[in-house]
């Protein structure tokens, strides 16, 4: 028969909720990555005016998290700053409370601003946050964030909810309480890690990987280089989110333009993706990626520059 889309034959075929693997307007396989996601940028100072600002327009009551979502700017996307990771911008203002709940998606934040009185509490452990922090909090574990300070604290999520949500595996549950869940214990906690401690003193290059027996869907590493460092990043399957905690650096996707990120700006490198990134001075990044789940899933791979 010869191929013609528009037969009775086709016809029938789409009435029946086939489609004719011959036919296809796209293929369904390639010879190699053509990731649709790509490399973009978010300015932590513009992220703090336009949540400074919601404190006025928007009751905490009316907000589960005042947080604004950094959303690639792909056509068709409207929540996921890579394929399988979302990041967002987050503060929680003076005397406020975030109320507690749990989900199946996995979370971390990156502390970048904030006074002592802020702390987390996740499973009914109270966490104290300080700037330059990496706190976790596990897939289904209660958490909710709280500001005794006299200023506003700000940090960065990074969730696996994008994969969730592909696997049709998301759960969401609030706290019976309604509010903030009773806290039960206060002290060091493996959901913390300062990221001062986690690279030791020095100002060498070195990268620490953190948080790898807590978190199988998510990777996070603290990367330090000092002034005129740099790492060249392969193309691979992985996918990035990076942060700066401090310093600046530069980032240089293959055949695009350099960005320079100044401390608390977010930068998303997406799979297939090489990139050089380099320190203009002494600079802590924060990357976080997917490639457990890649690795788990066999799906691991690095190509040619």
């Amino acid at each position: 028969m010869k191929h013609e889309p528009q037969s009775p034959y086709y016809s029938e075929l789409g009435r029946l909720s086939f489609s004719p693997g011959w036919a296809r307007a796209e293929p369904s396989m390639w010879a190699a990555p053509k990731p649709k996601f790509r490399p973009a940028v978010w300015r932590f100072a513009a992220a703090k005016r336009a949540l400074d600002q919601s404190g006025a327009l928007v009751p905490a009551e009316q907000t589960e998290r005042r947080n604004l979502i950094m959303v690639n700017p792909i056509e068709g996307n409207s929540y996921a700053t890579t394929r399988h990771l979302v990041a967002a911008y987050q503060c929680v203002l003076p005397g406020d409370t975030a109320r507690t709940h749990r989900h199946s998606a996995a979370a971390l934040r990156l502390v970048l601003a904030g006074k002592p009185g802020t702390y987390t509490v996740v499973n009914g452990a109270r966490i104290d946050m300080a700037p330059g922090d990496v706190v976790l909090t596990p897939s289904w574990s209660w958490h909710g964030h709280v500001n005794e300070s006299d200023t506003t604290s700000y940090w960065i999520d990074f969730l696996d909810i994008p994969f969730i949500q592909l696997s049709e595996a998301l759960f969401f549950e609030p706290h019976p309480s309604g509010g903030l869940e009773p806290i039960t214990s206060h002290g060091p906690s493996e959901m913390r890690i300062p990221s001062g401690e986690a690279l030791g003193p020095g100002r060498d290059a070195k990268t620490a990987e953190v948080g790898k027996a807590v978190m199988p869907t998510i990777a996070m590493h603290l990367l330090r280089q000092p002034k005129g460092g740099s790492v060249d990043v392969a193309k691979s399957t992985t996918n990035n989110i990076y942060a700066v905690v401090s310093g600046t650096a530069r980032f240089t996707p293959t055949g695009g333009l350099t960005e320079t990120l100044a401390p608390g700006d977010v930068i998303a490198m997406p799979c297939w993706h090489a990139h050089r990134v380099e320190a203009a001075e002494d600079t802590v990044i924060f990357r976080v990626s997917d490639e457990p789940l890649l690795r788990t899933l066999g799906l691991e791979r690095t190509g040619a520059a």
